[in-house]
């Protein structure tokens, strides 16, 4: 079972990039010779246009063609015929099979180790972290089902999961809870792979590349690929074929067609949020590809139009965060220029000032953490800047931060901290701020007799760069400004580069005696194992949040520290490039071991402090699985009623709909959970049957009444084509009037007396055969759930308890059919519409 999965799972990513591809073919292949691509950076490209490009086409598949096996075909001839025509541009030649082979063989223990302390050492089959996943489990479960893929699940862009595999599910039996365990593997490939593809970017020949590519896979902190994950690696991508195109001469610089990129980059950010609509931005994307063709014969300005039209269409196509990434790419690609232009006029007083910026950057940036962290302890008084900052978000999205809302938990100084930090790690941080120290103090600007820029001053170009571009982008991430920091891969990815320069140039570019080379090995591998201990050595203490999840990963954590331990005897080998190998192992394995140690302490940030005698990190257990497996056997047209953490593993198993919305499972609207929960606890009261009916139907029907347009289309009463073409940005919707369907908003109406909430709820769901049923799911956590505050949550992990004998009883005398029950779960309906 496992084998058909990891060879479906294979099969899924080939599909993608196939018919990524074959999109990408509406451009003349002469296209990769203009922008210098490698083909890395194509298939990179590739799979992030097919990525997305084939939800789209499968949803428009599916309004014309029910049936889901010529669906899937179509999509197979499409991905063959991209995969067979574009041969000849991403089949490695006979000098690129070494690189390949070299890169095969440092990729794969790499991911397997990041797998491993990511999900793996947490999870077991069929128990795993699958909380994120909820949404696009339920979306491919219904496409499987039902052969059409629901056009309102997305709430802002075409999951790159769902269609997919959905249409495996429904035509070869993938099984998704498989699917979740081996896509994971195959993301952090695809992510190592789009690593190579921007170093390549940065060293196109240079042996530096390997060294590059090894930091960044040790320290890749993105284990996951969403939406939103693809579009700023790729973006990383986007960077690194911006920096191969830019010439190294300053005097060669085209001022005009850096300016024209620039402003085709804009125009085409403005046309897509014009646009707000995911159909039209790869109608977009393909109007561009159609330019680069007219143009391709000319060849002036194809790879202008490419840069700045096609790739940052498809970033817009993945995620609408692709808003924010492009300007920081654009942003830090034209830092690099004026750089380049700074040293190119020497002396200047210009290199004082990029000397100046090396050095306060960081002090401010150490200052703020100082700050953030006197707020967390309450040391200082706490600030915030969402005022400020509503001001903006009011103007560009129309919204203000206000508490609750998700722009307010992704806003503050804190959260950033947090985020950066997880995505850096202290040991990482702490390595490259004393190398870029110990650079200034001994590496100083060269320059020629002739006037010429040494060697060492090219690598100044590069370090100085990447780390002011770097620090910068973090000060703007620590200002707190919302979602701010999910540009943390972008700082990540310029500070790997200035670590490569660090270590090169203070370590690699000359010859040490052996005196030297065991002095500088022995100091590397004592600060990296020290920094180790010293950093984690504390989660060893019982009595810490995070210190039973570090217990899931310290024999991963102690064979890295004696492998770590091992490697450094190799560099007092007298090979110089064994000594280069086993000290670049010694740094990148600590930075490995460095990720290890802080996933479990980011673990109690997520989900809390672990439970006694738990022993997988997960959001449901055996008796969710039971209760889901029966819904899905038993009832097909039912419309789930519980708590966000049940309904969350009920409809990724069932593709069941749901009364209401809900963003991670404890993000739900005020004003449905409040209502939620008060039908709920009306349906436990001890009253007479026939009123405590009729008072949960006067609960329920304002709720039934302004349904989601999710639910509502899976019941067969939307238009799918005006759902494909709705807005991919939130807007505030005008109050329903009661049956009809709504924007996955807030509004419930008032309170109806019996008739006529009978009448509501009957004119909704309907009579007869085609009739669809409210079903509700009690359970210990549901009743809990009931109980708790706007502002309070419930653990993330099941309970264990098992639910009272009485209140099954109560149930079962009541008005309330139980349609199913086990050790933690009664599955009753509720006769609104009878």
């Amino acid at each position: 079972m496992w084998t058909t999965t990891f060879v479906l799972t294979l099969l899924f990513f080939l599909i993608q990039l196939g018919t990524g591809f074959s999109i990408l073919t509406i451009a003349s292949t002469k296209f990769i010779e203009v922008c210098r691509l490698t083909k890395a950076q194509f298939v990179v490209l590739g799979f992030t246009v097919g990525a997305s490009t084939t939800g789209i086409l499968l949803g428009l598949l599916s309004l014309f063609v029910d049936d889901i096996w010529l669906q899937f075909a179509a999509m197979l001839a499409v991905s063959g015929f991209g995969l067979a025509w574009s041969w000849p541009n991403w089949r490695p030649s006979t000098g690129e099979t070494r690189d390949a082979a070299a890169w095969c063989l440092l990729a794969l223990p790499i991911a397997l180790l990041t797998w491993w302390w990511s999900f793996g050492a947490f999870s077991s089959f069929p128990y795993g972290d699958i909380g994120a996943d909820v949404h696009w489990m339920k979306t491919a479960q219904e496409y499987a089902d039902s052969g059409v893929i629901n056009p309102y699940a997305a709430q802002s862009y075409v999951d790159l999961r769902s269609a997919l595999a959905g249409s495996l599910a429904g035509t070869l039996g993938l099984d998704l809870l498989r699917f979740s365990w081996t896509y994971r593997f195959f993301s952090i490939l695809f992510f190592l792979l789009a690593s190579y593809a921007f170093v390549q970017g940065i060293y196109s020949t240079s042996p530096r590349k390997w060294i590059a590519f090894f930091f960044a896979a040790t320290g890749n902190a993105v284990v996951l690929m969403t939406n939103g994950s693809l579009a700023v690696v790729s973006s990383v991508v986007f960077l690194g074929v911006l920096m191969s195109n830019s010439k190294r001469n300053a005097n060669d610089l085209s001022m005009r067609s850096v300016l024209l990129l620039a402003v085709t980059a804009g125009a085409t950010l403005l046309l897509a949020f014009a646009f707000n609509n995911n159909t039209l931005v790869l109608a977009l994307l393909i109007a561009g590809l159609l330019g680069v063709r007219i143009l391709s014969n000319t060849g002036k300005y194809a790879g202008l139009l490419f840069l700045g039209c096609v790739w940052p269409a498809t970033l817009l196509l993945a995620h609408r965060g692709s808003f924010l990434f492009v300007p920081t790419v654009l942003a830090s690609w034209l830092l690099y220029l004026a750089i380049v232009r700074m040293i190119s006029a020497w002396p200047s007083v210009s290199i004082a000032a990029l000397r100046f910026l090396s050095v306060t950057l960081p002090l401010i940036i150490a200052g703020i953490v100082v700050c953030v962290a006197g707020m967390r302890f309450g040391y200082i008084p706490p600030m915030s800047g969402n005022d400020t900052f509503s001001s903006i978000t009011g103007l560009i999205l129309g919204r203000r931060i206000e508490g609750g809302e998700e722009l307010f938990l992704g806003s503050g100084p804190q959260v950033a901290t947090i985020e950066v930090g997880r995505a850096m790690g202290p040991l990482f941080t702490i390595c490259i701020t004393l190398g870029v120290a110990w650079w200034s103090m001994t590496r100083p600007v060269f320059r020629g007799p002739s006037g010429a820029i040494g060697l060492q001053s090219k690598g100044f170009v590069t370090l100085v760069w990447s780390w002011i571009a770097g620090c910068g982008l973090m000060l703007a991430v620590l200002s707190g400004f919302p979602f701010l920091y999910r540009i943390s891969t972008i700082i990540m990815s310029l500070f790997t580069i200035t670590a490569v320069e660090t270590f090169c140039q203070l370590l690699v570019d000359f010859s040490p005696s052996r005196y030297r080379r065991v002095l500088v090995a022995a100091t590397v591998t004592l600060l990296a194992t020290v920094l180790v201990v010293v950093v984690y050595a504390f989660a060893w203490r019982t009595d810490l949040p995070f210190a039973r999840y570090q217990a899931f990963l310290r024999p991963t954590e102690i064979a890295g520290i004696v492998l770590l331990a091992i490697l450094a005897l190799s560099t007092l080998a007298r090979s110089r490039r064994v000594y280069i190998y086993g000290l670049v192992g010694v740094v990148g394995l600590g930075v490995a071991v460095d990720r290890i140690g802080l996933s479990g302490i980011v673990r109690s940030y997520s989900y809390g402090a672990l439970p006694d005698r738990t022993a997988v990190v997960s959001h449901y257990n055996a008796e969710d699985l039971e209760v889901a497996r029966w819904l899905r056997d038993n009832l097909r047209k039912g419309i789930i009623l519980s708590d966000p953490y049940t309904m969350g593993i009920v409809q990724a198993v069932t593709g069941a709909p749901a009364a209401y919305l809900f963003s991670n499972l404890d993000t739900v609207n005020d004003a449905v959970a409040k209502r939620t929960k008060s039908m709920v606890r009306t349906m436990l009261q001890p009253t007479e049957g026939r009123q405590r009916l009729e008072d949960t139907c006067s609960l329920i029907a304002p709720l039934v009444g302004a349904i989601n347009s999710e639910t509502f289309f899976q019941m067969g009463r939307a238009d799918a084509l005006g759902g494909m073409m709705r807005s991919v940005r939130t807007v505030t919707a005008p109050l329903p009037e009661t049956g009809q369907p709504s924007s996955p908003g807030a509004w419930v109406g008032p309170e109806l007396t019996g008739e006529e909430a009978k009448s509501t709820i009957q004119n909704i769901l309907g009579n007869g055969e085609d009739a669809w049923h409210l079903v509700a799911i009690i359970t210990p956590r549901t009743i809990a759930w009931t109980h708790l505050a706007a502002n309070q949550r419930l653990s993330y992990f099941p309970p264990t308890e098992s639910i009272e004998p009485a209140i099954i009883d109560a149930l079962r005398a009541g008005p309330f059919p139980v349609l199913f029950a086990n050790r933690q779960a009664a599955v009753v309906r509720i006769p609104c519409s009878r």
